[in-house]
C-alpha cells in the first residue's frame, strides 16, 4: 500500500538540497558546503538504488552498503572536525578505524554472498555517531555556544542524522532477528517518515542558521 513512498524519498532530498543551494551564502566554509553535497549525493544514491536491480539484474545491496560506508565515514569526519578537545578528536579517529574495520569484516563474513545489508556495521556506525554527537553536544553546552547553538547549521544537520539513524537501528535489528515481519509497505512508510523528519531538520538548519555560526 505504501511501497510508492520509497521513491518519494528522492524528492525530500532534492527539496532540502535545493534549500541548501539557496542558502549557500550562509555556508562560508568547505565544511558547511559539504553538508549540501552530502544531501545531493544521498539523492543520487536513492535514484541509483531504486533502479539498480532494473538496470543490472543485481540486488541493490551493493549500492546501499557502499553508501553506508561512505556516509558514516563522512559523519564521523564531520563530527571530528566539530569537536574541540584533543581527546574527543582522538576518540573520533579511533572510531573511524573501528567502523571501517567492522565494514570489511562484514565483507569477509558475506564473502560468498554479498547480497545482504551489513546490519552489524550499520549498528556500530550508529553507536559511534551517537557517542560522538553526545561529545559534540557536551562541548556546546559547556561553552558560550550554548547561547546560539540553534543558529548553527551543523547542530541541525547532526540532529537530522540522529533523528533518522537512532530509531531506524532497532527497526532494522527487529527485522534481522525476525521480531517483526518484513513488510515492504511498512518498511517504505518507516523510511519515508524518518527521511521526512531528517530533511525537515536539514531545511530548518539552512533557513534558521546564521553565517557567523556556520564556520
Amino acid at each position: 500500500m505504501f511501497e510508492f513512498l520509497r521513491f518519494y524519498i528522492v524528492y525530500l532530498a532534492l527539496f532540502s538540497g535545493s534549500i541548501g543551494l539557496i542558502s549557500l551564502h550562509k555556508l562560508p566554509g568547505k565544511k558547511a558546503k559539504l553538508l549540501v553535497a552530502l544531501i545531493w549525493f544521498s539523492a543520487l544514491v536513492e535514484v541509483i538504488g531504486y533502479h539498480f536491480t532494473e538496470w543490472t539484474g543485481v540486488l541493490n545491496y551493493y549500492v546501499f552498503n557502499f553508501y553506508m560506508l561512505f556516509s558514516f565515514c563522512a559523519y564521523i569526519l564531520l563530527l571530528k572536525s566539530l569537536l574541540l578537545k584533543i581527546n574527543h578528536k582522538t576518540i573520533a579517529s579511533l572510531s573511524l578505524i573501528l567502523f571501517i574495520f567492522s565494514f570489511f569484516l562484514n565483507i569477509l563474513y558475506f564473502i560468498d554472498d554479498v547480497n545482504h545489508s551489513f546490519i552489524y556495521s550499520f549498528a556500530i556506525g550508529v553507536l559511534i555517531v551517537m557517542i560522538l554527537s553526545c561529545l559534540y553536544l557536551i562541548e556546546i553546552f559547556n561553552s558560550d555556544k550554548i547561547l546560539n547553538f540553534k543558529k548553527s547549521v551543523f547542530f541541525w544537520y547532526i540532529l537530522g542524522i540522529l533523528v533518522f539513524h537512532v530509531p531506524f537501528l532497532p527497526f532494522m535489528l527487529a527485522l534481522k532477528w525476525f521480531l517483526i515481519k518484513h513488510d515492504e509497505s511498512i518498511f517504505s512508510l518507516v523510511l519515508f517518515i524518518l527521511n521526512f523528519l531528517t530533511h525537515s531538520c536539514f531545511i530548518i538548519g539552512f533557513l534558521w542558521s546564521e553565517k557567523r555560526y556556520n564556520y
